[in-house]
């Protein structure tokens, strides 16, 4: 029970005053005592030594009569008995007679063996005094003859000290009381009433209520206080307005931080989560405040599923900043995950001790998906350098083989002994020259040439080109007026071609292979790498096996492949030239249901498709063409290949050797009518350098470029360099001509 701060300083007054008036009370009493015993001590001392004298004479002379007249000297109240005894302690005589019996204090007959002089002996009912009775002979020694004994009664000194304990006890009683109630009423006053005040301004101020203690009336240690106390609570109430101000701009500031924040304490438990952190883990403060980290913040390896160290206990254990190591996977409240990176640390108060850590994480799902996509762009960059060398050879062999082959068909009209054969060579160095399309794909010098073209179209052509002969049939799901594309139509062909290819080959067994195309307006970062704009989707979907989750991320590596009779071009490919053409592509599947590959393409809303070219022979003419290659065999070819159209030859092998025959011919008045320069030339200057030098000579001049690997713009943007048009190794006689007449005139 507590009990009342005034009614425990009135206990403590009134026990001090009674105290002291007891203690005062009995050291008077004491002293009294002692006084009064002294006077017993004294007259009975004189009394018996009275009675020795008195006797002495009738023990001298054996008289009793004359040791019964002293007799008159215990006539007292106060005197209980007298005793005479011999010098051996046989009693003689008492007054009263009774008292005859009583023996000697065995501590008298000791003190007299030893010494001589009075004696006394002390009880709570008597004082015995003792005196020897000695006989003094002039002359002559004194001799002790016998012993007085006197008892004085303690009943009168008690009767005096209990009046004289009652008195004291009744004045002591009034004093304690007149004390006790002024020192209540100046306590009070001066102690006890600010006290209360101030206790009272306490117990408010514990409540949230901050009010003042109104000063005391003294100028003391208390009115120091209170003053002290009414300071205290101005800046306390200060400091809580402005702990309230930095409590919000706290929290504002944690809702604003774009990363999420997790706020434990020392035992691990949570205590504060910001928005972006409740709607990464999926927790709100409330459910999560005091819940374990480790249950609210689970993590987990991203690729082996393996659960992570908690990192909390790690800051406590270290004392320093932790940071989760990558491909670290956060298991969402409701059981998805996210890619996350993070870091930890303590928070430590004003003595460096820690009482608790802080988490801020963020999801980079998106960012990690992004460098997988760049990774892979660069992997393919990478492969396309080494692929881009050797398509430019071998285009440059297939050039010589494709152009004498088509020279010899001249000669051998169709049906006649050994067309079949040619026509077999062409195929298969068609067949080659696809392969090495696929190759510079990789390469920098993959840059498409752009047309406007009918998306859909290029799409059907290529899947009833593929299935043709198969069992898997196609399924065509396209929208209305489907916008056109400014695509390279070979390589946009090739593409669906792969594509399709592939789901031919997941679906050994046969099935369907749906194509659905549409037209979408996609918002900045709809779809990763794409900017808003308007594009074409196109959907190749078949019914096969799908593909495994752990072969996703690898599927459009070059060279990668499942399948026996695959290269592991086909697919990376594909993803280069959709890149090339500013577009998107991406796979989805589930093992049993087939995959799902989506492509997205620039759309060119409201352009016009150009007309459709009717079949034609081979347009033939005359002048002289210049040739610039560094090939031999491809001079030769091109020489033969302008002599069989009507056209004289000229062979150059570098540029400055095509510019002394040009400037030749032009100072003989026979111009060449055209020049067909190859893009690059090792060691020297290619057709990007020479055709400036020769622009600069003759700006009416007519330049043809070609390449087997284009690894620069000029073969995408050859207007732009001052070219009338452009020629992809390898090429046979068709595409030849009419890429040459089209020059000369003017169409191409």
């Amino acid at each position: 029970m507590r009990v009342p701060l005034r009614l425990r300083v009135s206990l403590f007054v009134v026990l001090s005053v009674v105290s002291l008036s007891l203690v005062s009370t009995l050291l008077f009493v004491w002293f009294l005592r002692v006084t009064a015993e002294r006077e017993i001590v004294a007259r009975g001392t004189a009394l018996c030594q009275s009675l020795a004298r008195a006797a002495a004479d009738g023990l001298a002379a054996e008289d009793l009569d004359l040791i019964d007249r002293a007799a008159y000297i215990v006539q007292s109240e106060d005197v209980l008995f007298a005793q005479v005894f011999s010098s051996i302690w046989s009693p003689i005589q008492a007054y009263p007679f009774d008292a005859m019996h009583l023996p000697p204090a065995p501590g008298a007959q000791a003190y007299f063996k030893s010494g001589a002089g009075p004696f006394h002996v002390a009880s709570a009912e008597r004082f015995d005094f003792y005196e020897p009775v000695v006989l003094r002979i002039p002359l002559a020694a004194d001799t002790t003859i016998g012993y007085i004994r006197l008892s004085l009664s303690t009943a009168a000194l008690r009767q005096s000290l209990a009046s004289v304990v009652l008195g004291s006890l009744l004045i002591a009683a009034t004093i304690a009381l007149i004390f006790v109630a002024i020192t209540h009423v100046l306590i009070g006053r001066t102690v006890l009433t600010p006290l209360m005040s101030l206790h009272r301004a306490v117990g408010l101020f514990r409540d949230g209520r901050v009010v003042s203690v109104p000063d005391a009336r003294a100028d003391d240690e208390i009115a120091d206080l209170s003053r002290e106390f009414n300071a205290m609570s101005l800046a306390l109430l200060d400091r809580e307005e402005r702990l309230l101000e930095e409590k919000e701009r706290l929290a504002v500031t944690l809702r604003s931080i774009g990363d999420g924040v997790i706020v434990t304490d020392e035992d691990g438990r949570v205590s504060l989560l910001n928005r972006v952190a409740e709607d990464l883990a999926g927790w709100t403060t409330e459910e999560a405040a005091g819940k374990p980290f480790c249950e609210v913040f689970r993590i987990r390896h991203e690729k082996t599923g393996e659960p992570c160290e908690n990192i909390v206990g790690r800051v406590m254990a270290t004392g320093g900043v932790v940071s989760l190591a990558s491909r670290t996977a956060l298991v969402r409240r409701d059981g998805s995950e996210i890619v996350i990176e993070d870091a930890a640390a303590p928070i430590r108060d004003r003595e460096s001790q820690i009482i608790g850590v802080v988490l801020v994480f963020r999801d980079v799902t998106e960012k990690r998906r992004l460098e997988a996509e760049l990774l892979k762009a660069e992997r393919l960059q990478s492969l396309g350098v080494l692929a881009g060398g050797i398509a430019h050879d071998f285009n440059n062999l297939l050039t010589g083989i494709l152009g004498n082959i088509s020279l010899a068909e001249l000669s051998v009209g169709p049906g006649a002994a050994g067309r079949t054969h040619l026509d077999q060579a062409e195929a298969a160095a068609q067949r080659a020259a696809e392969l090495t399309a696929q190759l510079l794909t990789f390469s920098r010098g993959g840059a498409p040439v752009k047309q406007t073209a009918a998306i859909a179209e290029i799409l059907v052509e290529s899947a009833r080109f593929i299935l043709s002969g198969t069992s898997v049939r196609p399924a065509f799901e396209f929208a209305a007026d489907i916008w056109p594309g400014e695509v390279d139509a070979g390589q946009m062909s090739q593409v669906f071609n792969n594509l399709t290819l592939n789901a031919v080959q997941a679906m050994p067994g046969g099935g369907t292979v749906t194509y659905n195309v549409g037209n979408v307006a996609l918002a900045g970062g709809e779809v990763p790498t794409l900017a808003a704009g308007d594009y074409v989707r196109i959907a190749v979907r078949d019914e096969g096996a799908g593909i495994a989750p752990a072969d996703l991320g690898r599927i459009f590596d070059p060279y990668f492949t499942t399948k026996h009779e695959g290269a592991g071009l086909g697919l990376s490919s594909a993803y280069s030239v959709v890149r090339r053409h500013g577009g998107h592509i991406a796979v989805t599947s589930t093992p049993g249901q087939g995959a799902t590959f989506v492509i997205h393409l620039p759309a060119a809303r409201g352009a016009l498709l150009p007309p459709a070219q009717l079949e034609e022979g081979l347009p033939r003419g005359a002048g002289s063409i210049l040739v610039m290659d560094d090939e031999k065999s491809v001079r030769e070819v091109a020489a033969q290949m302008l002599e069989a159209l009507g056209y004289g030859a000229v062979t150059a092998e570098n540029g400055a050797e095509a510019l002394a025959l040009y400037e030749a011919a032009r100072e003989q008045g026979r111009p060449f009518r055209a020049v067909i320069m190859d893009l690059t030339i090792p060691g020297g200057p290619g057709g990007k350098e020479t055709i400036a030098l020769l622009l600069a000579r003759d700006p009416g001049a007519r330049v043809i470029v070609s390449s087997g690997y284009s690894n620069d713009p000029v073969m995408a943007e050859y207007r732009a360099h001052g070219f009338q048009g452009v020629i992809v190794k390898p090429y046979n006689l068709k595409t030849f001509a009419r890429t040459l007449a089209a020059a000369l005139d003017g169409n191409a």
